[in-house]
């Protein structure tokens, strides 16, 4: 029993040297350079839209070893920002700094770098407003056919966004429907909405279904009969 207690002791101490060991090799493994890009989300007050073209992602050079750095921002880590802080102080103009002590980054692995290190913020109040939904065509259809019928649904869609912004909408596109592709007499096509200014918001990812039907434009001949 002795003698098995003391091998179990030993196979602990082992695996443990060998821990440490590997874990020494891993911080003093010569470091490597990456670069690597997160999203900015900010946190504005009710009622209010970021209205400022504002650059949404954050351009980082990190340096660290080479086990831990590899699988930083892999899940899609995002660098919250909170303006209501801001705006109570200086209303709706005001500049935000980004800070390296902001960004969680793995034990071992430093921020070099980080591009923009600051924005120009402007707000303004949210509004919703439906807008009418124009489709994009490309390409032609053979010279004999032509669209008999075309119904799109939803033909308007509710969008929200900074005032000065949504009032410079007139419509939203789609992305484009190539008609040469239309081999059909008659079908649907599911086309989604062409991408809008980031300072714009759908209440969900809306997709517009093309409803049609072609005719033929030059009529068909007639057999004739041979007496």
């Amino acid at each position: 029993m002795k003698l098995e207690k003391a091998q179990r002791h030993t196979l602990k101490i082992i695996a443990i040297f060998f821990a440490v060991s590997l874990w020494f090799y891993v911080l003093n493994s010569e470091p490597v350079e990456v670069e690597k890009k997160i999203s900015i989300e900010f946190l504005v007050p009710k009622g209010f839209a970021v209205s400022s073209n504002t650059e949404r992602q954050l351009q980082l050079k990190l340096k660290g070893s080479k086990a831990f750095i590899g699988n930083v921002f892999s899940n899609k880590e995002k660098l919250v920002i909170d303006l209501v802080p801001y705006y109570k102080k200086f209303g709706k103009n005001f500049k935000v700094q980004y800070l390296p002590s902001q960004i969680s980054v793995p034990f071992g692995v430093d921020i070099l770098e980080m591009h923009p290190k600051e924005a120009t913020i402007e707000i303004d109040r949210l509004v919703q407003m439906e807008l009418p939904v124009k489709i994009q065509y490309i390409g032609n259809m053979p010279y004999d056919r032509k669209f008999k019928e075309v119904s799109i649904d939803p033909q308007n869609i509710m969008i929200s966004g900074p005032i000065d912004v949504i009032r410079k909408m007139s419509h939203l596109e789609t992305n484009p429907v190539n008609l040469s592709s239309i081999e059909k007499d008659e079908g649907t096509i599911t086309v989604p909405i062409d991408e809008i200014d980031p300072r714009l918001s759908f209440e969900e990812n809306p997709r517009v279904k093309l409803k049609y039907k072609v005719q033929l434009t030059i009529p068909k001949r007639e057999s004739v009969k041979k007496e």
